[in-house]
């Protein structure tokens, strides 16, 4: 769903929420205090993606780091202490995250071509791509730096995602 869609639902239904604290910090982290523009959240995966395809020496700590700024931002550094439902409305936050990263790189010409633009992949072409790429940014990464615990909501939103989108796929992911 586009940001601008979100947003009017958001705002409808804001008032008669008991998780309305939750819901407007999740809405600003992922799109800022302003009309959404941009999506934060998938900027984030973005930085997963090219921790893990720059391996894993992490010289000074400088990718943990990163990795834990990437968890406050991403809201995931409290979900411990979340009641059942905020950690449903993160989890739903994360999925929807995937979702979008899912139809992007779907839509994206350079994405799905084969070889310098040349040629179109597969369905199952494009489904394996798009697995690699999440098994990259929610499973190796953390797994590179040891942690998978901080990052264990992002991995079940991220399966959850990608079985929604490839029913009778998963088998691509890499866990």
């Amino acid at each position: 769903m586009e940001p601008e869609k979100r947003l009017e639902i958001f705002q409808k239904n804001i008032e008669s929420d008991n998780n309305k604290e939750l819901r407007e910090c999740l809405w600003t982290a992922r799109y800022g205090k302003r009309k959404p523009k941009k999506d934060l959240f998938i900027g984030y995966l973005m930085e997963m993606k090219y921790i893990s395809e720059s391996g894993s020496t992490d010289v000074g700590g400088a990718k943990r780091k990163q990795l834990s700024k990437i968890i406050n931002n991403l809201c995931i550094d409290n979900y411990e202490i979340l009641s059942e439902e905020q950690r449903g409305i993160l989890k739903n936050e994360l999925k929807n995250t995937f979702k979008k990263f899912i139809q992007v790189s779907r839509g994206g010409r350079g994405f799905t071509s084969a070889v310098f633009g040349l040629g179109q992949l597969s369905d199952e072409g494009i489904a394996k791509k798009i697995a690699e790429q999440i098994s990259n940014i929610a499973f190796l990464t953390p797994h590179m730096f040891r942690m998978d615990k901080e990052f264990k909501i992002l991995q079940t939103a991220a399966l959850e995602a990608y079985r929604e989108e490839y029913p009778n796929r998963e088998h691509f992911l890499k866990k």
